[in-house]
């Protein structure tokens, strides 16, 4: 037994591992194409297929100073992730790290220039939706269970009036199947309610995977390219704007 609850714990630690390995689970690599001011337009994508070949390591906080061999196109795009400290006008200041590649960073406050406000607000509002839904199944459940607790009762009570020899044992008999039946159909209405919210909050979680965040909170990931000036000191890096048409 001790042996197998030995087994148990290394299997536990193995997966609490893995899933530390296992990075974000949405795409780093999103959205390639960028416009800016009078129509200029940015391509991402071989910087994409240039960082999807780079060896990477889990730990942010490890800064490694190794030169990738294989030379590195749009070295003015950096992944930026980070927490947003605030608003600045319309850019946003971020308690950033800036990675040239996935094994290359530094700590740095930035402003960013169009940030994802689009995607947070997509993010808190998910999470609202997902509380809503949280909150139905757990008044669906409270009502399955009375019904069910109900329903059990109420056939009870029809047990005991086919065993009574009482002038109102047959009433008691028709009114309390009745009661039964009306119960478990509420029961099964609930149950079917139960069965949707699910679907309803797997489909949220399932979206909500795909959104920058860290213990529930919105997290910038994007690309974004350091324009080379500053602002109070400030760099300031430029996501710019998001578009799913080819330039």
């Amino acid at each position: 037994m001790r042996m197998k609850i030995t087994g148990l714990i290394v299997v536990w630690f193995l997966a609490q591992a893995a899933a530390a390995q296992s990075g974000p689970t949405w795409k780093i690599c999103r959205n390639p194409v960028r416009v800016f001011n009078r129509g200029a337009t940015a391509d991402l994508t071989p910087l994409f297929q240039w960082w999807a070949r780079q060896p990477r390591i889990t730990d942010k906080n490890a800064d490694t100073n190794s030169s990738p061999a294989e030379e590195r196109p749009l070295p003015a795009w950096s992944r930026v992730t980070g927490t947003k400290l605030g608003v600045v006008g319309p850019s946003w200041v971020v308690d950033a790290v800036v990675y040239t590649s996935p094994t290359v960073h530094t700590n740095a406050r930035i402003f960013l220039s169009n940030p994802p406000a689009v995607e947070e607000q997509s993010f808190y509002g998910l999470k609202d939706e997902l509380a809503d839904a949280n909150q139905r199944i757990a008044d669906a459940r409270r009502v399955y269970g009375a019904n069910t607790n109900a329903e059990a009762k109420a056939e009870a009570a029809v047990a005991v009036y086919r065993h009574s020899v009482s002038k109102v044992a047959a009433d008691g008999v028709i009114a309390y199947t009745r009661l039964a039946i009306q119960k478990h159909d509420a029961a099964a209405l609930a149950l079917n309610q139960i069965d949707q919210l699910q679907t309803a909050r797997r489909q949220l979680e399932a979206q909500i995977e795909t959104i920058p965040s860290s213990d529930g909170v919105y997290q910038v990931d994007w690309f974004a390219i350091l324009l080379g000036h500053t602002k109070a000191g400030v760099p300031i890096y430029d996501l710019g704007l998001v578009s799913t048409t080819p330039p």
